[in-house]
This record gives C-alpha cells, sequence and structure tokens, in this order.
C-alpha cells in the first residue's frame, strides 16, 4: 500500500516537473519580442517627487500619569498648519491619556493674546483640585507660546466670561501666561 502511494506520488512529481518543462525554452509571441537591451540600469535621483513627505516635529506640553505637565515632542509627517484652536484640542485630547477629560468651548485671538475659553462646567473649571488646574493650564499655556510666537499671553475664559474655578478667579483679561 505505501510503495503504491509513493509510487504514485513520484509519478505525479515526474509528470509536473516535465510539464513545467515543457514551456522553457519556447519563443515569446511576436508581439513581445524583445529588439534591444537596456545599456544602463534606470538611475534614481534624489529629486524624485513621487511620495513627497514633510515631516515637522511639534513641541507641545501635556500630564504625565503623576498629573505633572511634561514636555513631549512628536513628529507630524504630511502637510502640516495647524491652528491655535487644533493645537490646543490635540493637548487636551492627550490628556485622556490619564483619564482627564478637558472641555474646550473655543480658542480664539484678542489683540495679540490668545484666549481659551473651557466649558464651564467641567474640568479645569469644575472637579478639579487646584495642582490638576495648575498642570493643564501650564501645559496648554505652554504649548500655544512655544509653537505660536506671534501672540504674547495666553487668557483664560469659562463658558464666555471671565474664568472662576473652584480654585482660582482671574479677571476677563487677565493674560495667565506672557512672554
Amino acid at each position: 500500500m505505501r510503495r503504491k502511494f509513493a509510487a504514485k506520488c513520484v509519478f505525479l512529481a515526474a509528470a509536473l516537473f516535465l510539464l513545467s518543462m515543457g514551456s522553457c525554452g519556447k519563443n515569446p509571441p511576436p508581439d513581445e519580442e524583445i529588439t534591444e537591451f537596456p545599456t544602463k540600469a534606470p538611475q534614481l535621483t534624489q529629486t524624485s517627487t513621487l511620495f513627497p513627505i514633510e515631516v515637522t516635529d511639534i513641541t507641545y506640553y501635556t500630564l504625565s500619569e503623576d498629573l505633572e505637565t511634561v514636555e513631549v515632542t512628536s513628529v507630524l509627517t504630511g502637510s502640516v498648519t495647524m491652528t491655535p484652536r487644533e493645537l490646543a484640542e490635540y493637548v487636551a485630547g492627550t490628556m485622556e491619556d490619564v483619564s482627564v477629560v478637558v472641555s474646550l468651548r473655543d480658542v480664539t485671538v484678542e489683540e495679540e493674546n490668545l484666549i481659551v475659553d473651557f466649558e464651564s462646567d467641567s474640568v479645569p473649571v469644575r472637579y478639579a483640585g487646584s495642582r490638576l488646574e495648575s498642570a493643564i493650564l501650564d501645559a496648554l499655556s505652554q504649548s500655544l507660546l512655544d509653537n505660536f510666537s506671534e501672540y504674547s499671553g495666553i487668557i483664560f475664559r469659562a463658558g464666555g466670561v471671565a474664568y472662576q474655578s473652584e480654585n482660582r478667579n482671574f479677571d476677563l483679561n487677565y493674560v495667565y501666561m506672557g512672554r
């Protein structure tokens, strides 16, 4: 029984080998004839723009697991133009990694200052200790000032009015951090 099985396997392998060898050495059809051989291999140039990739380093501040402000550098690829609002939302989003959900209402420009407006019923205005609130405000301020040199200060507001939290009270146009 085993000999018959082995003989069939050898026969099948030999038949496949002979069939595959039968197509070797045949001339290609006339429409696929090779008329000339390349004299040089194609050269790649440094100016090739098939896949242009722009790389931008961005430095921002976020919260560590100990809820301290830490500096982070990320590499962003592609054509990157980030507005102050997008950066503030990005920084707030990174804080979710340590279970801190910051709700931004808006980021606007007033004269030479950026105004970051939080939802009045969420972190950091409510439900945050003094240390956590300071870390959030510092991270957002430093991130915005480091990446947007055209602005000289950061003003915080809550619900469109002066910032008043469980821990701090700022006047309407109080510059929390400036150059």
